[in-house]
């Protein structure tokens, strides 16, 4: 649906998520209950202290709902994006969805900032751009592009809107058959940062369902000139044995260029501490990395350049 066709938020939803970001419990829980029947696509912003951005809502994505009516979504990320992202900084946003991650980091980094931002998805990618341009966002740049390590196409299982939850696009084999399969285009994150003259990236996020692997066997010049300051990093180990590759292997490419890890915590605590707070220590969200420990389902993980701390 086209920018120009939407409406503001209904009336109601803005007394609701000003109501859910006061209450110490259950906020997720009376979200999932009011958006049982969601209404059509509106617009709506983002809170002031990340830019206050107006963005396409569809509250039949999660994202969507969580930032509708929290403010925030992946509430440790966006504490450690904050903590990192100053004025004049770039950041790169792999698998930048609606745009949620790359409104934030536009905010934080200014008019003298850069933002790159890479999503395959043809339904998710206009809205992303039009998420930049009606926000006039000029150091924005968006590419749909799935980041892979050689230039060429892949097949990408796009997301099932019946799951609730539009961030499960990945790339697959070409022998996969699922609903919703589409041709992109792929190409390495070194070719496209040398044309798009970016000499260093201070944050590259990347959460991509499996294909990080190939994301940064495509990033190896940029890792092995230290271009990279920090790296935040969502490992997905069953989709990546889908591409042959495991996390120990990723873990191992980033060590061997001398990143160091430290583990995101996502512990039940961490996320109710940095959902319901209102100011968070960042540093107090991460740990020093141990593998025994840290592999679980869904590692998230910021490596660091050597030489830099973790945060700033």
């Amino acid at each position: 649906m086209h920018r120009a066709d939407l409406s503001p938020a209904p009336s109601w939803v803005r007394p609701a998520a000003t109501l859910i970001r006061h209450l110490p419990a259950g906020r997720y829980r009376i979200i999932n209950r009011i958006c049982r029947q969601p209404p059509r696509i509106f617009l709506t912003n983002l809170p002031r202290e990340s830019g206050g951005y107006s963005f396409q809502c569809d509250l039949r994505d999660a994202i969507a709902r969580e930032v509708c009516f929290t403010g925030r979504y992946e509430p440790q990320e966006t504490a450690l994006i904050r903590a990192i992202l100053r004025p004049g900084m770039s950041f790169v946003d792999v698998g930048a969805n609606w745009g949620y991650f790359t409104l934030v980091a536009a905010h934080l980094v200014g008019r003298e900032g850069r933002v790159i931002s890479f999503e395959p998805d043809p339904r998710l990618f206009p809205i992303l751009q039009e998420n930049i341009d009606d926000n006039e966002l000029d150091q924005v740049t968006a590419l749909q592009i799935a980041v892979a390590d050689q230039t060429g196409t892949l097949t990408l299982a796009g997301y099932d809107e019946a799951t609730g939850n539009f961030g499960l696009s990945r790339l697959v084999s070409s022998n996969t058959v699922t609903s919703n399969m589409f041709c992109v285009a792929t190409r390495p994150l070194d070719s496209v940062l040398e044309e798009l003259n970016l000499e260093f990236i201070d944050l590259l996020k990347m959460d991509i369902e499996g294909a990080e692997g190939l994301a940064l066997n495509g990033l190896e010049r940029a890792l092995s000139n230290l271009r990279i300051g920090r790296l935040l990093l969502e490992l997905h180990p069953s989709q990546l044995a889908e591409h042959g590759q495991s996390v120990e292997e990723v873990i191992s490419h980033l060590q061997d260029h001398g990143y160091q890890a430290w583990a995101v915590d996502h512990s039940h605590a961490a996320t109710r501490l940095a959902a319901y707070s209102k100011q968070i220590e960042a540093r107090t969200l991460l740990r020093a990395f141990n593998v025994r420990r840290d592999l679980k389902e869904w590692p998230h993980l910021l490596w660091v350049m050597p030489g830099l701390e973790p945060l700033p």
